[in-house]
């Protein structure tokens, strides 16, 4: 499994505009940058090790990070919330861990339908996923004598500019989508509740979609092949899914991986970012002046992962875009990388070589053992440092592998 690294002033990344020059990104106000977000705080609510990685990624990178986990009756209560002050606005976003415990799975299975609300029994929704609201939200009074879901809808119903982004996988997704349903009937606004799922099955009748879908911001996006979505509507035939539905696919090279896992939603965030951003083509537009690094990736992949190449270098340039040093890098080799570093007078020269070695040859299986060596010249030619390390791909895509790789180097 795995993480990337999180660029550091996500609130206003670069992009090239039509004449080619730099312009700033307001994710704020762009869904692809905010599916990218929600993706890496829906993987953090986990307690696996990666997962825990990435919530620290998310730390080291600006974010206040709070965490519920509690044990209940009925439910496994597993939360994150996190807050990040931007340049325009303070973000905050709620996630909901999906399946992880035996606990989780009695909650997907209790498919019966219940009353949403004991005014209108018309509305009806899944027993499980909604006693999970209830005992996650609406139960425990821990905030001067409100739960944690009556003091979110005060602060927002004080501030009217203030949103709340509401995210998570699977069952996550399911319950994020009905505590803004609860929000909304305890009189929040609209445009305060942006909810953005993945994978996340059906939570409700038509009488239920039909009321409460047009009171949130909706992004539901699944994967094509997930069967995971469907599950809920196949044990109960009165659910049906909200109509907003954004769908992704798999990337050739992670075809055959089973397809609701949150790493690859988050696989495939991370990929609709970086080409939206078009970091590679605005890698070199900062100062040639007082260079630190001349920077050389270079990779030896298969043809057949060789599409991966591209994410795994704009993710690299990304994190050393944002390391607080001043990177030039070079497309080339490593003899025009030296050529470089002298030319400029750079400081140091960094190689990085990825290689890529099919675990079972001569079978359809898509799984790969991802190696990189770094090297680190100084200014006269020596080496410095030289660094190596691998993972395999097993549980994780080839991109994430590469990237858990490079962090492991980091962290030696």
């Amino acid at each position: 499994m795995m993480t990337v690294m999180l660029f550091n002033n996500i609130a206003a990344a670069q992009s090239l505009n039509d004449t080619g020059k730099t312009q700033k990104i307001n994710i704020e106000t762009n869904d692809t940058a905010m599916r990218y977000l929600a993706a890496w705080t829906a993987l953090a609510v986990y307690n696996d090790k990666l997962s825990l990685l990435a919530r620290s990624i998310l730390q080291e990178n600006g974010w206040q990070i709070d965490t519920v986990n509690e044990e209940m009756p009925k439910s496994d209560i597993k939360l994150l919330l996190a807050k990040k002050q931007t340049e325009s606005e303070t973000l905050y976003f709620l996630s909901i861990s999906g399946t992880a415990t035996w606990k989780d799975v009695q909650t997907d299975l209790a498919v019966e339908s219940t009353a949403f609300n004991e005014e209108n029994s018309e509305f009806l929704v899944h027993k499980g996923f909604w006693q999970y609201t209830l005992d996650g939200f609406f139960t425990e009074k821990t905030f001067a004598g409100k739960t944690l879901g009556e003091k979110l809808a005060d602060n927002l119903r004080k501030d009217k500019s203030q949103k709340i982004y509401i995210t998570g996988h699977s069952l996550g997704g399911a319950v994020a989508e009905l505590l803004a349903a609860k929000l909304s009937d305890m009189g929040v606004a609209k445009h305060q509740l942006e909810v953005i799922t993945f994978g996340a099955p059906a939570v409700g009748n038509q009488a239920f979609v039909d009321e409460y879908e047009p009171k949130m911001n909706l992004t539901r996006i699944t994967m094509k092949g997930d069967p995971v979505k469907n599950l809920a509507q196949i044990a109960n035939t009165k659910f049906v899914q909200f109509s907003a539905d954004t769908q992704w696919k798999l990337p050739p090279a992670e075809s055959d991986k089973f397809a609701h896992g949150m790493l690859l939603y988050f696989d495939k965030a991370m990929r609709d970012y970086y080409d939206m951003t078009q970091l590679y083509a605005a890698g070199n537009t900062g100062s040639l002046n007082n260079i630190d690094y001349v920077v050389n990736i270079d990779f030896n992949f298969l043809p057949e992962i060789a599409n991966e190449e591209k994410y795994i270098r704009l993710a690299l340039m990304d994190k050393l875009r944002h390391s607080g040093k001043n990177c030039l890098f070079i497309e080339g080799n490593s003899e025009q990388a030296f050529a470089a570093a002298e030319k400029l007078k750079a400081r140091y020269v960094v190689l990085y070589q990825f290689g890529a070695m099919k675990l079972r040859k001569n079978t359809s299986n898509k799984r790969y053992y991802i190696d990189e060596m770094r090297y680190v010249y100084n200014a006269d030619g020596r080496l410095e440092n030289g660094f190596n390390a691998g993972t395999d791909s097993n549980e994780m895509t080839v991109v994430q592998a590469a990237l858990y790789t490079d962090r492991k180097i980091d962290d030696m």
